[in-house]
């Protein structure tokens, strides 16, 4: 009876084996600087979308310790949905060479999300709730809550029926900068 229950229980443990092999566990990655932007944002599904577009766009050579800290408004995937359709292409299948019209689709939303620096929230009240972004422009963020904000191109008209950009989660730390979590991108000019 004993050798029928341990055959039984290595059989069962033999399937429960088999069936973890084709489940791929889900890593949660430490948010306290020690892993770099680029890392990060691909370990979050929910940033899928603009994880491409920073290797799209031709963005990575910015990132990293030796080009200096980096700020990013990285926006979920979802936040992604209402732009023109051959750019959504590119997000959801980036390709391994882009070409430079692909980047060039993509460039200017990346540039619109990004900032030199390492600005958190106590950072950019210093000053004035003023970020100047990587295509020269100036966003307004405006406080709503400890890790929350709005967000606002100057010289943008928002567009009716789209809601504000806003911060939903801000100071996301990582090695080599900041991010801060966005309900949409913040469009280029």
């Amino acid at each position: 009876m004993i050798a029928r229950r341990h055959a039984l229980g290595a059989g069962g443990l033999a399937l429960l084996l088999a069936a973890c092999q084709n489940v791929v566990p889900s890593r949660v990655l430490p948010e306290d600087g020690t892993i770099d932007l680029l890392t990060l944002l691909r370990g979050k599904p929910e940033h899928r979308r603009f994880a491409a577009a920073l290797q799209v766009s031709g963005a990575v050579p910015r990132l990293g310790l030796r080009s200096g800290a980096v700020t990013l408004f990285a926006p979920v995937n979802e936040g992604f949905d209402g732009l023109p359709a051959p750019v959504l292409a590119l997000l959801d299948n980036p390709p391994v060479n882009p070409t430079e019209a692909q980047r060039a689709l993509v460039q200017p939303i990346v540039f619109a999300n990004a900032a030199f620096g390492l600005l958190r929230f106590e950072d950019i009240a210093a000053r004035r709730n003023t970020v100047v972004t990587w295509d020269r422009a100036r966003l307004q963020v405006q406080p709503s809550g400890g890790r929350t904000a709005s967000l606002t191109r100057e010289g943008v008209t928002p567009v009716a029926g789209r809601a504000p950009t806003a911060i939903t989660r801000g100071d996301v730390l990582a090695a080599d900068g900041v991010f801060h979590v966005t309900n949409a991108p913040v469009l280029p000019g």
